[in-house]
């Protein structure tokens, strides 16, 4: 997420919420910290500038806090703002304190604060450009740095007295940013290898042809249904003379009937409702809640959907239907014959009709 080398224009959905998510709470951090330096300001006794400069910065803090969570997809424009405000007034301020002030105070209070840039950037941006943007501000600081230690105009003992400590700083921030760069690397490695397992989890309960769920999904629906003790029924059909099919028109056109059944099938049913391939030109509809009566009528309402589709000229496929709704006590396997014993006596009557158990 961090560094993301992959990706570099666009990140997944859950990059971009963990993206929001964290600004978010710098961002509430930060002004929770400037409101209560406001609030201890006057009694400490800090200046009326101090005062000012506080109040400004918890205001600034507020409005990017607001912006941020009006419009969540304005992460990346809100960090990179949020991290040239951060930039710009760490390297003002370490400027002043060691060129202007001559480090009579240190490196300022201010240097505390420098590292957050480094993290809004990480935040914000891809990791490439997240990279360049704080090797950029490193390279700022540094120069500020050199220049100190270069000027004419400042005691040789306060340079000796401050080199020790800027260093430190400098070795510091080089630190922060390796230790990013590299957390992002094991997250994205993590969150790709996360990605993979589920995609493989969802495809084991799917179909590959036609990427309805499967039997193994069918079966996991099935079960469910009955432990919740309420209503369940089925619908088990088989398209008719799809053998035909495939010895006349070819096995693409088998396949092409296959992914049309299904297609077919969702338009006629809701859109939550569990529809898939239990095996060869079988599929099986659960209908949980349902009744045997109502399971009828989406299963006429299916045979209808079916056969209304045309594949190409001479290509016209029907399919009979079972109907069974699950007794009481009864388990999956009971379930199943009865919706085949019914799916068998449609065939039987004719094809191309409904039948219940």
């Amino acid at each position: 997420m961090f560094w993301s080398p992959r990706r570099t224009t666009s990140q997944a959905p859950h990059e971009q919420k963990f993206r929001h998510a964290a600004l978010t709470a710098i961002l509430f951090s930060s002004l929770a910290t400037s409101v209560f330096a406001v609030l201890v300001a006057f009694p400490i006794g800090w200046s009326v500038v101090d005062q000012i400069g506080l109040f400004v910065l918890a205001v600034k803090n507020l409005f990017f806090l607001l912006w941020l969570r009006r419009f969540p997809r304005h992460t990346a424009l809100v960090g990179g703002l949020y991290f040239l405000i951060l930039s710009g007034a760490g390297v003002w301020k370490l400027a002043r304190s060691l060129l202007f002030e001559q480090a009579a105070n240190g490196l300022g209070i201010y240097s505390y604060w420098l590292p957050l840039a480094y993290i809004v950037a990480f935040l914000a941006f891809p990791g490439r450009v997240a990279l360049g943007a704080s090797a950029s501000l490193l390279a700022v600081l540094t120069g500020v740095g050199v220049a100190f230690g270069l000027s004419d105009q400042i005691p040789l003992d306060v340079k000796r007295d401050q080199s020790a400590l800027l260093v430190q700083v400098f070795l510091a921030h080089v630190t922060f940013i390796s230790f990013f760069v590299l957390f992002g690397v094991l997250q994205d490695r993590y969150v790709t290898a996360i990605s993979e397992a589920e995609s493989e989890a969802r495809t084991a309960y799917l179909d590959p042809l036609t990427g309805a769920p499967n039997r193994r999904r069918l079966m996991q629906g099935l079960a469910a249904g009955l432990e919740r003790q309420e209503p369940l029924t089925v619908i088990l059909f088989d398209l008719d003379h799809f053998k035909r099919v495939n010895d006349t028109f070819g096995h693409d056109a088998g396949d092409e009937v296959l992914r049309g059944t299904v297609a077919a099938g969702m338009a006629a049913l809701r859109r939550d409702t569990l529809l898939g391939r239990w095996g060869g030109e079988e599929f099986l509809v659960v209908l949980p809640s349902t009744r045997l009566a109502d399971g009828a009528v989406v299963a006429e309402r299916l045979r209808l959907s079916v056969a209304e589709v045309v594949y190409g000229p001479g290509l016209h496929v029907t399919a009979s239907f079972g109907v069974a709704e699950a007794l009481p006590g009864e388990d999956v396997s009971g379930l199943l014959r009865r919706a085949d014993e019914a799916l068998y006596a449609s065939k039987a009557a004719g094809r191309n009709q409904v039948r219940a158990a």
